[in-house]
Protein backbone atom coordinates (compact mmCIF):
# COMPACT_ATOMS: atom_id res chain seq x y z
CA UNK A 1 0.00 0.00 0.00
CA UNK A 2 1.65 3.40 -0.83
CA UNK A 3 2.32 5.34 2.24
CA UNK A 4 0.26 8.15 0.79
CA UNK A 5 -2.73 6.02 0.33
CA UNK A 6 -3.75 5.94 4.49
CA UNK A 7 -2.14 7.52 7.40
CA UNK A 8 -2.28 7.54 11.21
CA UNK A 9 -2.27 9.79 13.65
CA UNK A 10 -0.29 10.59 16.83
CA UNK A 11 0.86 10.46 19.96
CA UNK A 12 0.02 12.70 23.58
CA UNK A 13 1.41 15.94 24.33
CA UNK A 14 3.38 17.28 27.49
CA UNK A 15 3.98 20.31 28.07
CA UNK A 16 7.88 21.15 27.41
CA UNK A 17 10.52 18.86 25.99
CA UNK A 18 9.69 15.21 26.29
CA UNK A 19 12.50 12.69 27.35
CA UNK A 20 14.75 10.94 24.82
CA UNK A 21 13.34 7.44 24.67
CA UNK A 22 9.55 8.09 25.77
CA UNK A 23 6.39 6.01 24.62
CA UNK A 24 3.75 8.34 23.41
CA UNK A 25 0.24 7.89 21.44
CA UNK A 26 -1.93 10.09 20.53
CA UNK A 27 -5.44 7.88 19.85
CA UNK A 28 -7.91 9.18 16.92
CA UNK A 29 -11.25 7.18 16.61
CA UNK A 30 -14.05 9.28 14.67
CA UNK A 31 -17.42 7.87 14.58
CA UNK A 32 -19.76 10.13 14.92
CA UNK A 33 -19.88 13.19 11.44
CA UNK A 34 -22.59 15.45 12.27
CA UNK A 35 -22.86 17.15 9.07
CA UNK A 36 -22.75 14.23 6.91
CA UNK A 37 -25.91 11.62 6.84
CA UNK A 38 -26.64 9.51 9.43
CA UNK A 39 -25.68 6.45 7.46
CA UNK A 40 -22.20 7.22 7.50
CA UNK A 41 -21.64 7.38 11.07
CA UNK A 42 -20.03 4.25 13.11
CA UNK A 43 -20.10 3.05 16.70
CA UNK A 44 -17.14 1.56 17.09
CA UNK A 45 -13.73 4.52 16.97
CA UNK A 46 -14.64 5.09 20.70
CA UNK A 47 -15.05 1.84 21.83
CA UNK A 48 -11.31 1.06 19.68
CA UNK A 49 -9.54 4.26 21.47
CA UNK A 50 -10.46 3.02 24.88
CA UNK A 51 -9.65 -0.20 24.48
CA UNK A 52 -5.82 0.32 22.32
CA UNK A 53 -5.76 2.80 24.96
CA UNK A 54 -6.19 -0.14 28.18
CA UNK A 55 -3.59 -2.41 25.96
CA UNK A 56 -1.17 0.51 25.54
CA UNK A 57 -0.72 0.68 29.34
CA UNK A 58 -0.14 -2.40 29.70
CA UNK A 59 2.49 -2.35 27.12
CA UNK A 60 4.12 0.31 29.64
CA UNK A 61 2.82 3.64 28.10
CA UNK A 62 2.04 6.00 30.82
CA UNK A 63 -1.28 7.52 30.92
CA UNK A 64 0.15 10.68 30.98
CA UNK A 65 1.36 10.31 27.40
CA UNK A 66 -1.48 8.94 25.94
CA UNK A 67 -3.85 11.47 24.21
CA UNK A 68 -6.93 10.01 23.12
CA UNK A 69 -9.19 12.04 20.46
CA UNK A 70 -12.72 10.70 20.16
CA UNK A 71 -16.72 11.21 20.22
CA UNK A 72 -17.38 11.64 24.06
CA UNK A 73 -16.76 12.71 27.28
CA UNK A 74 -14.40 9.98 28.18
CA UNK A 75 -11.99 11.00 25.92
CA UNK A 76 -9.21 14.50 26.00
CA UNK A 77 -10.81 16.61 23.45
CA UNK A 78 -13.18 15.63 20.13
CA UNK A 79 -11.49 14.71 16.96
CA UNK A 80 -11.70 17.74 14.48
CA UNK A 81 -9.37 18.73 12.23
CA UNK A 82 -8.10 21.66 14.24
CA UNK A 83 -7.30 19.60 17.14
CA UNK A 84 -5.38 16.98 15.54
CA UNK A 85 -3.32 19.43 13.65
CA UNK A 86 -2.59 21.00 16.87
CA UNK A 87 -1.59 18.02 18.41
CA UNK A 88 0.61 17.14 15.55
CA UNK A 89 2.64 20.42 15.72
CA UNK A 90 3.07 20.43 19.23
CA UNK A 91 3.98 16.72 18.95
CA UNK A 92 7.14 17.99 16.57
CA UNK A 93 8.27 20.44 19.01
CA UNK A 94 7.98 18.42 21.82
CA UNK A 95 9.48 14.83 20.82
CA UNK A 96 12.84 13.88 19.99
CA UNK A 97 15.36 11.38 19.52
CA UNK A 98 14.90 7.86 20.10
CA UNK A 99 10.81 8.81 21.61
CA UNK A 100 8.60 6.32 20.09
CA UNK A 101 5.17 7.33 18.75
CA UNK A 102 1.90 4.85 18.32
CA UNK A 103 0.18 6.86 16.00
CA UNK A 104 -3.29 5.23 15.87
CA UNK A 105 -6.91 6.05 13.46
CA UNK A 106 -10.12 4.37 13.93
CA UNK A 107 -12.98 5.93 11.38
CA UNK A 108 -13.69 6.10 7.72
CA UNK A 109 -11.23 7.15 5.45
CA UNK A 110 -12.14 7.84 1.54
CA UNK A 111 -10.98 8.21 -2.10
CA UNK A 112 -11.07 11.49 -3.87
CA UNK A 113 -13.65 11.05 -6.80
CA UNK A 114 -11.83 9.14 -10.15
CA UNK A 115 -11.96 9.94 -13.55
CA UNK A 116 -10.68 7.64 -16.61
CA UNK A 117 -7.10 7.57 -16.39
CA UNK A 118 -6.38 8.38 -12.51
CA UNK A 119 -3.48 6.12 -11.28
CA UNK A 120 -4.49 4.11 -8.13
CA UNK A 121 -1.17 5.25 -7.14
CA UNK A 122 -2.30 8.89 -7.46
CA UNK A 123 -5.98 8.94 -5.98
CA UNK A 124 -5.88 10.91 -3.15
CA UNK A 125 -7.03 9.79 0.00
CA UNK A 126 -9.08 12.11 3.12
CA UNK A 127 -9.43 10.58 7.40
CA UNK A 128 -12.93 12.22 8.05
CA UNK A 129 -12.90 14.09 11.33
CA UNK A 130 -16.19 14.94 13.10
CA UNK A 131 -16.10 18.64 11.64
CA UNK A 132 -16.05 17.19 8.10
CA UNK A 133 -19.08 18.24 5.65
CA UNK A 134 -19.80 18.74 2.13
CA UNK A 135 -20.16 22.62 0.85
CA UNK A 136 -22.36 24.35 -1.35
CA UNK A 137 -19.98 23.66 -3.96
CA UNK A 138 -19.96 19.59 -3.00
CA UNK A 139 -16.40 19.67 -2.09
CA UNK A 140 -15.17 17.80 0.89
CA UNK A 141 -14.13 20.29 3.75
CA UNK A 142 -12.67 19.29 7.01
CA UNK A 143 -10.53 15.82 7.87
CA UNK A 144 -7.22 15.36 6.88
CA UNK A 145 -5.33 14.54 3.39
CA UNK A 146 -2.17 11.97 3.07
CA UNK A 147 -0.33 15.06 2.09
CA UNK A 148 -0.70 16.62 5.71
CA UNK A 149 0.06 13.35 7.45
CA UNK A 150 2.56 12.88 5.22
CA UNK A 151 4.81 15.77 5.94
CA UNK A 152 3.87 15.61 9.80
CA UNK A 153 5.47 12.10 9.78
CA UNK A 154 8.71 13.18 7.67
CA UNK A 155 9.13 16.57 10.43
CA UNK A 156 9.03 13.97 13.11
CA UNK A 157 11.20 11.20 11.63
CA UNK A 158 13.80 14.60 11.00
CA UNK A 159 13.91 14.71 14.65
CA UNK A 160 14.56 10.80 14.89
CA UNK A 161 11.78 9.54 16.28
CA UNK A 162 10.03 6.33 15.55
CA UNK A 163 6.68 6.54 14.27
CA UNK A 164 4.47 3.49 14.64
CA UNK A 165 1.31 3.96 12.71
CA UNK A 166 -1.90 1.54 13.05
CA UNK A 167 -4.70 2.80 10.63
CA UNK A 168 -8.01 1.03 11.00
CA UNK A 169 -9.24 2.49 8.38
CA UNK A 170 -9.60 2.08 4.74
CA UNK A 171 -11.19 3.45 1.34
CA UNK A 172 -14.24 1.53 -0.42
CA UNK A 173 -16.62 2.22 -3.78
CA UNK A 174 -19.55 0.76 -2.09
CA UNK A 175 -21.87 0.74 0.73
CA UNK A 176 -20.78 1.08 4.39
CA UNK A 177 -23.51 -1.68 5.88
CA UNK A 178 -24.80 -5.52 5.28
CA UNK A 179 -26.60 -8.00 6.96
CA UNK A 180 -23.62 -10.15 8.78
CA UNK A 181 -23.34 -8.34 12.14
CA UNK A 182 -21.13 -6.06 10.39
CA UNK A 183 -20.42 -2.29 9.68
CA UNK A 184 -17.97 -1.38 6.52
CA UNK A 185 -15.17 1.20 6.96
CA UNK A 186 -14.17 3.43 3.96
CA UNK A 187 -16.70 5.14 1.74
CA UNK A 188 -16.99 6.08 -1.76
CA UNK A 189 -17.19 10.12 -2.60
CA UNK A 190 -21.12 9.33 -4.34
CA UNK A 191 -22.21 8.24 -0.71
CA UNK A 192 -21.82 11.17 0.89
CA UNK A 193 -22.16 14.25 -2.33
CA UNK A 194 -18.43 14.68 -2.73
CA UNK A 195 -17.86 15.55 -6.40
CA UNK A 196 -14.21 16.95 -7.54
CA UNK A 197 -14.22 20.66 -8.88
CA UNK A 198 -11.64 21.64 -10.86
CA UNK A 199 -9.06 22.93 -8.68
CA UNK A 200 -11.22 22.92 -5.67
CA UNK A 201 -10.38 20.65 -3.85
CA UNK A 202 -6.42 20.19 -4.47
CA UNK A 203 -4.36 19.82 -1.53
CA UNK A 204 -1.47 22.04 -1.29
CA UNK A 205 1.74 20.97 -3.05
CA UNK A 206 3.16 17.60 -1.14
CA UNK A 207 7.21 17.68 -0.53
CA UNK A 208 9.61 15.40 -2.26
CA UNK A 209 9.30 11.85 -0.39
CA UNK A 210 11.55 11.42 2.34
CA UNK A 211 13.34 8.14 3.77
CA UNK A 212 11.98 7.04 7.16
CA UNK A 213 14.48 4.89 8.19
CA UNK A 214 12.47 4.49 12.15
CA UNK A 215 8.58 4.04 10.35
CA UNK A 216 6.46 1.44 11.04
CA UNK A 217 3.09 1.05 9.30
CA UNK A 218 0.47 -1.51 10.01
CA UNK A 219 -2.61 -0.74 7.60
CA UNK A 220 -6.38 -2.94 8.06
CA UNK A 221 -7.05 -3.22 4.57
CA UNK A 222 -5.47 -2.59 1.00
CA UNK A 223 -5.82 0.45 -1.39
CA UNK A 224 -9.13 -0.84 -2.90
CA UNK A 225 -10.68 -2.72 0.51
CA UNK A 226 -12.58 -2.17 3.17
CA UNK A 227 -12.10 -2.95 6.48
CA UNK A 228 -15.26 -3.74 8.81
CA UNK A 229 -16.24 -3.55 12.64
CA UNK A 230 -18.74 -5.85 14.32
CA UNK A 231 -22.10 -3.95 15.21
CA UNK A 232 -22.39 -4.98 19.00
CA UNK A 233 -19.42 -5.34 21.05
CA UNK A 234 -19.30 -8.92 23.41
CA UNK A 235 -17.64 -7.33 26.34
CA UNK A 236 -16.62 -4.49 28.50
CA UNK A 237 -13.58 -2.75 26.80
CA UNK A 238 -13.21 -4.73 23.42
CA UNK A 239 -12.60 -2.71 20.60
CA UNK A 240 -15.37 -2.34 17.71
CA UNK A 241 -12.75 -2.79 14.66
CA UNK A 242 -11.88 -6.19 13.72
CA UNK A 243 -7.90 -5.33 12.64
CA UNK A 244 -8.11 -3.07 16.01
CA UNK A 245 -8.92 -6.58 17.98
CA UNK A 246 -6.46 -8.69 16.25
CA UNK A 247 -3.59 -6.13 16.55
CA UNK A 248 -4.43 -6.01 20.58
CA UNK A 249 -4.71 -9.60 20.48
CA UNK A 250 -1.09 -9.72 19.05
CA UNK A 251 0.21 -7.24 21.28
CA UNK A 252 -0.54 -9.07 24.46
CA UNK A 253 1.34 -12.17 23.02
CA UNK A 254 3.98 -10.04 23.77
CA UNK A 255 6.16 -10.34 20.15
CA UNK A 256 9.73 -9.29 20.26
CA UNK A 257 9.39 -7.52 17.31
CA UNK A 258 7.21 -5.54 15.02
CA UNK A 259 7.39 -8.33 12.39
CA UNK A 260 6.14 -10.88 15.21
CA UNK A 261 3.27 -8.73 16.31
CA UNK A 262 2.16 -8.18 12.56
CA UNK A 263 2.49 -11.88 12.02
CA UNK A 264 0.05 -12.36 15.39
CA UNK A 265 -2.40 -9.51 14.71
CA UNK A 266 -2.63 -11.15 10.97
CA UNK A 267 -3.12 -14.68 12.70
CA UNK A 268 -5.79 -13.13 14.79
CA UNK A 269 -7.76 -11.17 11.98
CA UNK A 270 -8.13 -14.61 10.13
CA UNK A 271 -9.95 -16.02 13.24
CA UNK A 272 -12.20 -12.76 13.26
CA UNK A 273 -13.02 -12.65 10.15
CA UNK A 274 -13.87 -16.37 9.81
CA UNK A 275 -16.20 -16.54 12.80
CA UNK A 276 -18.33 -13.97 10.99
CA UNK A 277 -18.21 -16.88 7.96
CA UNK A 278 -17.61 -14.28 5.40
CA UNK A 279 -16.70 -15.28 1.93
CA UNK A 280 -12.47 -14.68 1.57
CA UNK A 281 -13.37 -13.22 -1.42
CA UNK A 282 -14.65 -10.09 1.28
CA UNK A 283 -11.80 -10.59 3.78
CA UNK A 284 -9.65 -7.43 3.83
CA UNK A 285 -5.61 -8.08 2.96
CA UNK A 286 -3.43 -6.12 5.92
CA UNK A 287 -0.65 -4.51 4.69
CA UNK A 288 2.33 -3.94 6.86
CA UNK A 289 5.61 -1.80 5.83
CA UNK A 290 8.87 -0.31 7.22
CA UNK A 291 11.31 -1.81 9.74
CA UNK A 292 9.71 -4.53 10.83
CA UNK A 293 12.70 -6.12 12.23
CA UNK A 294 13.12 -3.60 14.91
CA UNK A 295 12.91 -4.56 18.85
CA UNK A 296 9.35 -3.51 20.07
CA UNK A 297 9.48 0.43 21.09
CA UNK A 298 13.50 0.52 20.90
CA UNK A 299 13.76 3.49 18.62
CA UNK A 300 17.38 3.55 18.39
CA UNK A 301 17.40 -0.35 17.02
CA UNK A 302 14.64 0.39 14.31
CA UNK A 303 17.82 1.55 11.36
CA UNK A 304 20.51 -1.43 12.51
CA UNK A 305 17.72 -4.08 12.99
CA UNK A 306 19.08 -8.00 11.73
CA UNK A 307 16.64 -9.37 9.53
CA UNK A 308 14.57 -11.93 10.74
CA UNK A 309 12.74 -15.06 8.39
CA UNK A 310 9.30 -16.16 9.65
CA UNK A 311 9.82 -20.09 10.02
CA UNK A 312 6.04 -21.18 10.18
CA UNK A 313 5.15 -24.82 10.80
CA UNK A 314 1.70 -26.20 8.29
CA UNK A 315 0.17 -29.49 7.82
CA UNK A 316 3.25 -30.94 6.29
CA UNK A 317 5.89 -29.47 8.15
CA UNK A 318 7.89 -26.48 8.26
CA UNK A 319 8.17 -23.60 5.48
CA UNK A 320 8.95 -20.22 5.15
CA UNK A 321 6.63 -17.66 2.72
CA UNK A 322 9.88 -16.55 0.94
CA UNK A 323 11.78 -18.18 -1.98
CA UNK A 324 14.37 -17.54 -5.26
CA UNK A 325 12.98 -14.03 -5.67
CA UNK A 326 14.18 -13.39 -2.09
CA UNK A 327 17.48 -14.74 -2.36
CA UNK A 328 16.74 -17.97 -0.39
CA UNK A 329 18.25 -21.21 -1.87
CA UNK A 330 18.53 -24.76 -1.01
CA UNK A 331 20.85 -25.13 1.96
CA UNK A 332 20.43 -22.13 3.94
CA UNK A 333 20.33 -22.47 7.36
CA UNK A 334 17.72 -20.56 9.99
CA UNK A 335 18.42 -20.27 13.76
CA UNK A 336 15.52 -19.38 16.40
CA UNK A 337 16.31 -20.27 19.81
CA UNK A 338 16.54 -24.11 19.69
CA UNK A 339 15.14 -24.45 16.79
CA UNK A 340 17.54 -25.08 13.68
CA UNK A 341 16.13 -25.67 9.78
CA UNK A 342 17.69 -25.89 6.19
CA UNK A 343 16.20 -24.89 3.47
CA UNK A 344 15.14 -28.15 0.90
CA UNK A 345 12.93 -27.51 -1.83
CA UNK A 346 13.14 -23.93 -2.90
CA UNK A 347 10.66 -22.43 -5.27
CA UNK A 348 9.47 -18.49 -6.47
CA UNK A 349 7.67 -17.65 -3.29
CA UNK A 350 8.33 -20.13 0.05
CA UNK A 351 10.87 -22.90 1.12
CA UNK A 352 9.89 -26.24 2.76
CA UNK A 353 12.62 -26.27 5.80
CA UNK A 354 13.77 -29.89 7.72
CA UNK A 355 14.33 -29.44 11.17
CA UNK A 356 16.85 -31.41 13.16
CA UNK A 357 15.35 -30.03 16.66
CA UNK A 358 13.93 -32.55 19.13
CA UNK A 359 11.88 -29.96 21.54
CA UNK A 360 8.99 -28.31 20.88
CA UNK A 361 9.10 -25.41 18.89
CA UNK A 362 6.29 -22.75 18.56
CA UNK A 363 4.05 -22.69 15.06
CA UNK A 364 6.14 -19.64 14.15
CA UNK A 365 9.49 -18.78 14.77
CA UNK A 366 11.51 -15.33 14.09
CA UNK A 367 14.97 -17.14 12.35
CA UNK A 368 18.33 -15.82 12.13
CA UNK A 369 19.82 -16.51 7.99
CA UNK A 370 23.07 -18.42 7.54
CA UNK A 371 23.51 -18.48 3.57
CA UNK A 372 24.76 -21.56 2.03
CA UNK A 373 28.38 -21.72 1.39
CA UNK A 374 29.13 -18.67 -1.29
CA UNK A 375 29.76 -19.26 -5.05
CA UNK A 376 31.93 -17.05 -7.33
CA UNK A 377 29.19 -15.58 -9.13
CA UNK A 378 28.11 -12.85 -6.86
CA UNK A 379 24.93 -10.61 -6.89
CA UNK A 380 24.38 -10.59 -10.71
CA UNK A 381 25.46 -14.01 -11.35
CA UNK A 382 22.65 -15.51 -8.82
CA UNK A 383 20.15 -13.03 -10.55
CA UNK A 384 20.71 -14.66 -14.01
CA UNK A 385 21.74 -17.78 -13.26
CA UNK A 386 17.39 -18.09 -12.20
CA UNK A 387 15.36 -19.53 -14.52
CA UNK A 388 12.56 -17.56 -16.53
CA UNK A 389 9.49 -17.20 -15.17
CA UNK A 390 6.57 -19.28 -16.80
CA UNK A 391 2.44 -18.73 -17.19
CA UNK A 392 0.46 -15.76 -17.77
CA UNK A 393 2.64 -12.19 -16.79
CA UNK A 394 0.90 -11.11 -13.86
CA UNK A 395 1.64 -7.08 -14.66
CA UNK A 396 1.75 -5.44 -17.96
CA UNK A 397 5.80 -4.41 -18.04
CA UNK A 398 7.29 -2.29 -21.04
CA UNK A 399 10.06 0.68 -21.50
CA UNK A 400 10.12 3.15 -24.18
CA UNK A 401 13.62 3.48 -25.29
CA UNK A 402 14.99 6.54 -27.08
CA UNK A 403 18.34 7.11 -28.67
CA UNK A 404 19.75 10.35 -28.95
CA UNK A 405 18.57 11.46 -32.82
CA UNK A 406 16.38 8.24 -33.02
CA UNK A 407 12.37 7.94 -32.49
CA UNK A 408 11.33 6.11 -28.97
CA UNK A 409 10.90 2.19 -29.68
CA UNK A 410 8.41 0.47 -27.41
CA UNK A 411 9.31 -2.38 -26.38
CA UNK A 412 7.94 -5.24 -23.42
CA UNK A 413 10.74 -5.40 -20.57
CA UNK A 414 11.54 -8.93 -20.71
CA UNK A 415 14.58 -11.19 -20.31
CA UNK A 416 16.62 -9.60 -23.14
CA UNK A 417 19.71 -7.13 -24.37
CA UNK A 418 19.60 -3.64 -25.67
CA UNK A 419 23.12 -3.64 -26.62
CA UNK A 420 25.06 -0.54 -26.75
CA UNK A 421 23.43 2.33 -25.81
CA UNK A 422 25.54 5.63 -26.13
CA UNK A 423 25.14 8.55 -23.10
CA UNK A 424 22.07 10.16 -23.51
CA UNK A 425 19.89 7.88 -23.88
CA UNK A 426 16.20 7.61 -22.33
CA UNK A 427 14.71 4.72 -20.84
CA UNK A 428 11.15 4.80 -19.64
CA UNK A 429 9.51 2.08 -17.42
CA UNK A 430 6.33 1.43 -17.37
CA UNK A 431 4.34 -1.21 -15.33
CA UNK A 432 0.32 -1.62 -15.24
CA UNK A 433 -1.13 -4.02 -12.88
CA UNK A 434 -4.62 -4.77 -14.74
CA UNK A 435 -5.50 -7.61 -12.72
CA UNK A 436 -8.02 -7.57 -9.72
CA UNK A 437 -5.41 -8.12 -7.27
CA UNK A 438 -2.34 -7.10 -5.96
CA UNK A 439 1.01 -7.77 -6.79
CA UNK A 440 4.30 -7.48 -4.74
CA UNK A 441 6.67 -5.89 -7.28
CA UNK A 442 10.39 -5.05 -7.12
CA UNK A 443 12.08 -2.86 -9.55
CA UNK A 444 16.19 -1.77 -9.54
CA UNK A 445 18.80 -0.56 -11.19
CA UNK A 446 21.78 -2.92 -10.99
CA UNK A 447 24.89 -2.04 -12.77
CA UNK A 448 27.87 -4.37 -13.01
CA UNK A 449 30.15 -2.08 -11.01
CA UNK A 450 28.90 0.24 -8.19
CA UNK A 451 25.97 0.73 -6.03
CA UNK A 452 22.20 -0.77 -7.17
CA UNK A 453 19.90 1.81 -7.24
CA UNK A 454 15.76 1.24 -6.17
CA UNK A 455 13.30 2.07 -8.54
CA UNK A 456 9.96 0.43 -6.76
CA UNK A 457 9.38 1.38 -4.15
CA UNK A 458 11.62 4.05 -4.12
CA UNK A 459 12.51 3.92 -0.85
CA UNK A 460 13.77 1.43 2.02
CA UNK A 461 10.74 0.76 4.29
CA UNK A 462 7.83 1.45 1.64
CA UNK A 463 5.34 -1.03 0.94
CA UNK A 464 6.45 -2.54 -2.40
CA UNK A 465 2.69 -3.72 -2.77
CA UNK A 466 1.14 -2.26 -5.76
CA UNK A 467 -2.96 -2.49 -6.10
CA UNK A 468 -4.98 -2.86 -8.97
CA UNK A 469 -7.37 -0.15 -10.68
CA UNK A 470 -9.88 1.33 -8.29
CA UNK A 471 -12.85 2.46 -9.67
CA UNK A 472 -12.46 4.41 -13.03
CA UNK A 473 -8.80 4.38 -12.33
CA UNK A 474 -5.58 2.67 -13.55
CA UNK A 475 -2.85 1.04 -11.67
CA UNK A 476 0.68 2.01 -13.14
CA UNK A 477 3.99 2.90 -12.29
CA UNK A 478 6.16 5.13 -14.46
CA UNK A 479 9.64 6.29 -14.08
CA UNK A 480 12.51 7.54 -16.68
CA UNK A 481 16.35 7.96 -16.18
CA UNK A 482 18.40 8.95 -18.90
CA UNK A 483 22.39 6.83 -20.08
CA UNK A 484 25.34 9.17 -18.29
CA UNK A 485 28.46 8.65 -16.85
CA UNK A 486 31.27 8.88 -15.02
CA UNK A 487 30.88 4.84 -14.76
CA UNK A 488 29.72 2.99 -17.87
CA UNK A 489 29.63 -0.50 -19.00
CA UNK A 490 27.30 -3.53 -18.64
CA UNK A 491 23.84 -2.36 -16.21
CA UNK A 492 20.89 -4.39 -15.81
CA UNK A 493 17.35 -3.83 -15.49
CA UNK A 494 15.27 -5.88 -12.79
CA UNK A 495 11.87 -6.98 -12.47
CA UNK A 496 10.48 -9.20 -9.73
CA UNK A 497 6.68 -9.47 -9.46
CA UNK A 498 4.71 -12.23 -7.05
CA UNK A 499 0.97 -12.28 -6.64
CA UNK A 500 0.30 -10.53 -2.84
CA UNK A 501 -0.82 -12.98 -0.02
CA UNK A 502 -3.80 -12.12 2.14
CA UNK A 503 -1.87 -10.76 5.10
CA UNK A 504 1.29 -12.28 4.48
CA UNK A 505 4.71 -10.48 5.61
CA UNK A 506 6.51 -8.07 3.31
CA UNK A 507 8.97 -9.59 0.88
CA UNK A 508 12.38 -9.58 0.70
CA UNK A 509 12.85 -9.31 -2.94
CA UNK A 510 16.77 -10.07 -3.15
CA UNK A 511 17.38 -7.23 -5.62
CA UNK A 512 16.55 -4.74 -3.22
CA UNK A 513 17.71 -5.58 0.29
CA UNK A 514 21.11 -4.13 1.11
CA UNK A 515 22.81 -7.49 1.53
CA UNK A 516 26.46 -8.24 0.65
CA UNK A 517 26.83 -10.06 -2.52
CA UNK A 518 28.45 -13.21 -0.82
CA UNK A 519 25.32 -13.46 0.80
CA UNK A 520 23.06 -13.56 -2.03
CA UNK A 521 23.82 -17.11 -2.85
CA UNK A 522 24.23 -19.23 -6.16
CA UNK A 523 21.58 -20.35 -8.61
CA UNK A 524 18.71 -22.64 -7.44
CA UNK A 525 16.83 -24.51 -10.03
CA UNK A 526 13.09 -24.36 -10.41
CA UNK A 527 10.73 -26.90 -12.21
CA UNK A 528 9.63 -25.33 -15.23
CA UNK A 529 5.72 -26.03 -14.16
CA UNK A 530 5.95 -24.81 -10.77
CA UNK A 531 2.20 -23.87 -9.39
CA UNK A 532 3.83 -20.95 -7.80
CA UNK A 533 3.25 -17.36 -10.27
CA UNK A 534 5.66 -15.09 -10.18
CA UNK A 535 7.08 -12.64 -12.94
CA UNK A 536 10.82 -12.18 -13.90
CA UNK A 537 12.52 -10.33 -16.22
CA UNK A 538 16.42 -8.90 -16.93
CA UNK A 539 17.03 -6.71 -19.08
CA UNK A 540 20.69 -5.60 -19.96
CA UNK A 541 22.71 -3.34 -21.91
CA UNK A 542 26.02 -1.77 -22.13
CA UNK A 543 26.66 1.94 -21.84
CA UNK A 544 29.14 4.19 -23.58
CA UNK A 545 30.10 7.88 -23.71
Amino acid sequence: MKRKLCWLIWPCLVSGAALAGERHALLVGVGELPALPRAAWLAGPASDVAAMRAALRQQGFAERHIASLADGGAFDAAPTRAAILARLAQLEKTLGKDDVLLLYWSGHSVLAPSYPGTTAQGQRTRLLTRDSRIGPSKRLDGGLGSADIGRAIDALSARQVQVVAVFDTCHAAAGTRSDDGLSWRGLSASEIGWRQSTGGDQEPGSPPARARPRFVGFFAAEAQQRTPEARSVAAPGQAAGLFTRAVIAGLQAQPATYAAWAGNASAQYRVALQSYQLPRSAWPSPVYAGQLDAALWQADDAANAATLWPVQRDSNGWKLPHGLLDGVRSGDVFAAGGGRWRAGEVSWNSARLTSDSQQTLPDTNWARRTPAPATPQGRMGTLLALPPSHGPALLDARIELTLPGQPPRQLPLADGDLGILPAGTRIRISVENRGAGSVDLGLAHLPQHGAATRIYPALAGDSNRMPPAIGNGISVFERSFVVSGPAFGLEWLALVAAPAANGAPPRRFAILEALPAATRGGPSGVPPDTPEQAQLARVSWKSVP
